[in-house]
């Protein structure tokens, strides 16, 4: 992808180096501009997750996301965007690349907590809001889902092989 004639490669994390980078940047954007406390940032679903970076032609992570799969589900979580790099279409670009994870493991939906005012970008990207806002963090938080099997075609599989449809508590997803 090319952002303002500058290249930027979206990959999967490919090593510890593009992993502590990733994290990095979460640190600097969660934790050091928003007060998100370090101790909440990093935990055991990141020895779990699928993580992708975008890269600066210089080398430089300036946006990350972690996707943990979970049964029909693919929670989207940790999505930053370097400071200096907002605003260009790269938190999209990684909600697409989101969507293609969970289209390859044959998720039937993407979930998240967004912040709220955050939403408007995962609205655009094909996300609704679900259930009533939250904080987390101390931040205020929002469930948002996008579906990947569409629901009626879901129930029309249900219906000929009997199985079940019913989806969690969006309260009790992992991997925020």
């Amino acid at each position: 992808m090319t952002v303002n004639d500058e290249p930027v490669a979206l990959r999967w994390v490919r090593d510890a180096a593009d992993l502590r980078a990733a994290l990095a940047l979460r640190l600097r954007v969660f934790c050091d501009e928003q007060g998100v406390p370090r101790e909440q940032e990093v935990d055991a679903y990141d020895d779990v997750a699928r993580h992708a970076v975008a890269v600066a032609a210089d080398g430089t992570v300036v946006g990350t996301m972690r996707l943990v799969a979970s049964g029909s589900m693919v929670k989207v979580g940790r999505v930053a965007v370097d400071r200096g790099w907002r605003g260009r279409g790269i938190a999209s670009e990684l909600l697409e690349r989101a969507m293609d994870y969970a289209r390859a493991v044959r998720a039937e939906e993407l979930r998240l907590a967004a912040q709220v005012a955050a939403a408007p970008l995962y609205v655009k990207a094909g996300y609704r809001q679900v259930g009533r806002p939250f904080e987390e963090a101390g931040i205020e938080h929002v469930w948002m889902v996008r579906e990947v099997i569409p629901l009626r075609r879901r129930l029309r599989h249900d219906a000929a092989t009997g199985r079940s449809t019913a989806a969690g508590s969006a309260g009790t997803d992992p991997g925020a």
